[in-house]
């Protein structure tokens, strides 16, 4: 038995575009500015960060992104509590089947499915901090060094990732 797709208006949108319950976006067959006779096409889907997707939508001097599964929670997932944050069940951004979102908490969605116990792993990594007269310092995790040292964590996970050179005077690499 196949799933069947359901297309439904986007808010502010009606009648040129839609979303469906398996992620996707399409505008409708329409009649331009020109009185030129336009088909409905899928959207192009582009990657924000990390998975993500977003469409530009641009309709009636209406002109924005969006983040597409918020799109589809907002079409099919009824938010009766209000909630300001879509999860995706099965932690892949990508997925923006409805059946894959629920509205919830930003509490929630950042505790989801063990979140921060993976992140507080990371964060236990054996480090090295070379000084920028290329002495080395082991430390038994980012934390700790960040605390040690007073320096930002964010700053020293960007140059452990490679988004950053230096921070502070200092350099980092992952212990072997």
């Amino acid at each position: 038995m196949s799933e069947k797709e359901i297309w439904k208006d986007i808010e502010g949108y009606e009648g040129a575009f839609q979303v469906s319950s398996f992620g996707r976006v399409r505008s409708l067959p329409r009649i331009d500015a020109l009185g030129h006779h336009r088909k409905g096409i899928l959207r192009k889907q582009g990657n924000v960060h990390d998975g993500y997707l977003q469409v530009a939508l641009e309709h009636n001097g209406n002109k924005a992104v969006y983040l597409v599964h918020r799109l589809v929670a907002a079409a099919f997932i009824p938010n009766p509590n209000g909630y300001a944050t879509v999860n995706h069940k099965d932690e892949n951004p990508s997925n923006n089947r409805a059946e894959n979102l629920e509205w919830c908490t930003m509490l929630y969605n950042n505790m989801y499915n063990g979140r921060n116990k993976r992140v507080a792993k990371a964060l236990e990594r054996p480090i090295n901090v070379i000084t920028s007269s290329g002495h080395h310092y082991f430390f038994s995790s980012q934390k700790k060094a960040s605390e040690i040292l007073g320096l930002n964590d964010g700053h020293v996970s960007a140059c452990l990732h490679g988004k950053l050179k230096h921070h502070h005077g200092f350099s980092f690499e992952f212990a072997v």
